[in-house]
């Protein structure tokens, strides 16, 4: 699916009628990492917006990198990210503990 497809709804309904997604998209897969550099940097200037940043999944573990053009906010901003990862990783492996022990 190309990206005009994933993040309109319209321009979806039109092309892919069939299509069971619904809503914008909140994750575009880009083929490598100069197309996802520029599409990062493009999204951020045309929208004036405030990126968090680039994070890579599908690994054991997500990596979060921090660009060298990266701003003060955005340094908090990431590791806001990963204390929140990482209490939910931590509370998923007390959930798993927990499990364990009731079931003896």
């Amino acid at each position: 699916m190309q990206a005009n497809t994933a993040l309109s709804q319209a321009m979806r309904d039109l092309v892919l009628p069939s299509s069971r997604l619904k809503g914008e998209a909140n994750l575009l897969v880009m083929p490598n990492l100069d197309a996802a550099n520029i599409a990062y940097t493009m999204t951020m200037i045309m929208a004036d917006a405030l990126l968090i940043g680039p994070i890579l999944i599908g690994a054991a573990k997500p990596a979060h990198i921090l660009t060298p053009s990266v701003t003060a906010r955005g340094i908090i901003n990431m590791t806001a990210v990963s204390v929140a990862e990482a209490q939910g990783e931590s509370q998923t492996e007390t959930q798993k503990a927990i499990s364990r022990v009731s079931l003896v």
